[in-house]
């Protein structure tokens, strides 16, 4: 049956009107597949009629008091949202469930339907999902009904692949539990994006940008590093640049023509990043590829491997990392042979640690092997000399990104980005000049125009002092201003709570002048 649509504008939102536009219809004995109503626009979907019966309703429709127009439209506007929103939902490449509250499906994405599911997506609709994903523990609860409670990161069998699947409670805005909806990534997939990632590496330390003392000795040494294939350990805040520095090494090694992989340890889960460091053999394990998988020390063969976050490292990954710097060999996971490799590896960490292998967190020997040099990059805050070749440098990346011309950035706004202790460092700077650049209307960079975090710059800052030295620097900055708000000292400490011996005493030992 061929389906007509209509849109009817009206100037006003007046009482009855539908009535009026139904009267229409049941007129001419037509009915109405679908009615959806507004403020000022009405949708009806109903069968195609004859053009000269339609063209009687429409005029009669017209006639009707506060009707404005009547259009003819391919899609009413919630069929056009769901058309939308399934098109989204079927090139995302995971599998995507909406469940009622009962746990039948309203709806999977292409994905979960035909890929994992084997059926269409018509086909799964109104099924129980524990038809599809038989398990007990997703059965209890979703029979549980709580809008309270989550499944994450669950590992799953399905046709022989494994799956991360996530379960999560939908609810209104008047916080109403409406049903779940699930996702379920492939694991295996997974891991082929990750090593489907291109391994040029471009980054030399011409690209380190910067001028102060500390950086340029941090640079020295790394080059002094380089040539050698021994580990290096590379420490430093968030932010720092840690893996720029390490594949400055990489190119500057004789290794400069091989692969550099870099993998992040605290990104992966254990079981998967085992898999993407080692690879694994045919039939390792349930949904693995049948011709097994190459791990990452294998592509790199020759080349350079960098770890960074390995304080996040598990510790039966810390035992087999330690095997392949000891011995130059890996084991695929369901293998017996031993892969002779040749790479070198480079670390990173935000963590302190030494303290973590007191912890026992991190392996002491494992230490030892990665950390033949160690590479310390300093923060933000310890070299404000190269503050403004960043913002410099950063500034003109993003002038051509949002087609912009600045000529530069007034005193205010250098002396609020120069007093700043930048607790996120390079990274922080970084997107903050991006925002200036996007924020700017004019032709200098503005002191309005920068915004910055301070409430996480006053969480650095206490991590960084004693309790002692945060205590003094509290009553410091709460006598000075207490003294910019009175008119004698005397009154100072009458308002403080304290006798104005204490306060000249607290006035010399701040060294508060006048």
């Amino acid at each position: 049956m061929e389906i007509k649509r209509i849109k009817i504008v009206t100037t006003m939102d007046r009482p009855h009107i539908t009535h009026d536009i139904l009267k229409v219809f049941r007129k001419y004995d037509i009915s109405m597949t679908w009615m959806e109503v507004y403020t000022y626009v009405i949708y009806i979907k109903f069968p195609k009629i004859e053009i000269e019966l339609w063209k009687k309703m429409k005029k009669e429709l017209l006639e009707i008091y506060a009707v404005k127009e009547i259009d003819e439209i391919d899609l009413i506007a919630v069929e056009e949202r769901e058309v939308e929103m399934k098109s989204v939902l079927d090139i995302v490449s995971q599998g995507i469930i909406m469940l009622n509250k009962e746990g039948k499906i309203k709806y999977a994405n292409k994905y979960a339907a035909e890929s994992i599911f084997s059926v269409s997506a018509e086909q799964a609709v109104n099924q129980k999902i524990t038809r599809y994903l038989r398990n007990k523990k997703i059965e209890s609860f979703i029979n549980l009904s709580d809008k309270n409670k989550s499944i994450e990161n669950m590992e799953i069998q399905i046709s022989h692949h494994t799956y991360f699947l996530n379960i999560n409670p939908v609810l209104s805005q008047e916080n109403i539990f409406c049903g779940y909806i699930i996702t379920l990534q492939n694991m295996e997939e997974i891991g082929e994006i990750i090593n489907s990632k291109r391994y040029d590496n471009p980054i030399t330390f011409d690209d380190i940008v910067g001028k102060s003392t500390k950086l340029l000795e941090v640079i020295n040494h790394a080059k002094l590093f380089s040539p050698s294939d021994s580990p290096v350990l590379i420490t430093g805040e968030s932010g720092t640049g840690k893996e720029l520095f390490a594949r400055a090494i990489h190119n500057h090694s004789r290794r400069w023509s091989k692969l550099f992989v870099a993998i992040n340890c605290a990104a992966i889960p254990d079981q998967l990043l085992e898999s993407e460091l080692f690879g694994y053999e045919s039939g390792a394990f349930t949904g693995g590829k049948k011709n097994g998988k190459t791990g990452i020390f294998e592509v790199a063969n020759g080349g350079t491997v960098f770890l960074d976050e390995i304080g996040e490292m598990a510790p039966h990954l810390q035992v087999k990392l330690l095997r392949v710097l000891q011995e130059g060999t890996i084991r695929r996971i369901g293998g017996h042979e031993e892969i002779p490799i040749d790479v070198r590896v480079l670390s990173a960490t935000n963590q302190d640690i030494e303290k973590m292998v007191k912890a026992n967190k991190f392996r002491l020997d494992l230490l030892y092997r990665i950390n033949i040099f160690n590479l310390d990059i300093p923060p933000l805050r310890e070299r404000k000399e190269d503050l403004e070749v960043l913002i410099d440098y950063f500034k003109k990346i993003y002038e051509q990104n949002y087609h912009k011309q600045i000529e530069g950035i007034t005193r205010k706004a250098l002396e609020k980005l120069l007093s700043y202790s930048w607790p996120g460092n390079i990274r922080e700077l970084q997107n903050v000049i991006e925002r200036a650049v996007a924020l700017t209307r004019g032709k200098d960079i503005e002191e309005k125009d920068i915004l910055l975090n301070y409430n996480l710059e006053a969480v650095e800052s206490i991590e960084r002092t004693s309790l002692k030295e945060s205590v003094e620097n509290f009553e410091k900055d709460m006598i000075i201003k207490a003294l910019k708000n009175h008119s004698s000292i005397r009154e100072t400490a009458r308002a403080l709570g304290v006798s104005h011996t204490l306060l000249i005493n607290r006035i010399k030992k701040y060294n508060i002048n006048s």
